[in-house]
């Protein structure tokens, strides 16, 4: 139900704040006969009288009026932490952007593009012992690999690299 004057409320703002539709009633020009235009002075008296009867409201009805004044007391601090709450936002941002900034212009070094990930060896599987070639189809005793020798094409594949 809240939901529902909360919508009419703002849905009534905006329709007020809204300019007049052209070739509306109020933009054709010709002046009906019932209805007379409002001036900004008679607005501005009814404004008046109005504001008065509502200071006369406080006389009259001294208990709802403190309420409300703790009501506009507890809006006012809730948009007061609000406020400042996007302000640190909204500055930690720009900050952060800057400092990206300045980072991205100051760049890495011409000389030296090497990251330590590029520098690091590459990955190599666990050797496995080699098949003496000589071997007729029963399967011999196998012959390890020597250390300094070059390694052969193992089938244990080697994970991706990573891009620099």
């Amino acid at each position: 139900m809240f939901f529902l004057l909360r919508i009419g409320f703002w849905l009534t703002l905006v329709f007020l704040l809204l300019p007049g539709i052209p070739g509306g009633p109020s933009h054709d020009g010709a002046q009906q006969a019932g209805t007379a235009k409002v001036d900004a002075v008679d607005a501005l008296s009814a404004a008046t009288s109005a504001m008065a009867d509502a200071g006369g409201f406080c006389g009259r009805q001294p208990q709802a009026c403190a309420i409300g004044a703790q009501i506009f007391d507890m809006i006012g601090q809730r948009a007061e932490a609000g406020a400042r709450y996007a302000l640190s936002y909204i500055s930690e941002q720009i900050s952060e952007q800057k400092r990206r900034a300045a980072a991205r212009a100051m760049g890495s070094p011409a000389g030296d593009t090497l990251t330590t990930h590029d520098l690091a060896p590459e990955w190599q599987g666990p050797k496995r012992p080699m098949l003496d070639a000589a071997s007729t189809g029963s399967i011999s005793s196998p012959t390890l690999q020597p250390a300094d020798a070059p390694p052969a094409s193992t089938s244990v594949p080697r994970p991706p690299k990573r891009p620099a």
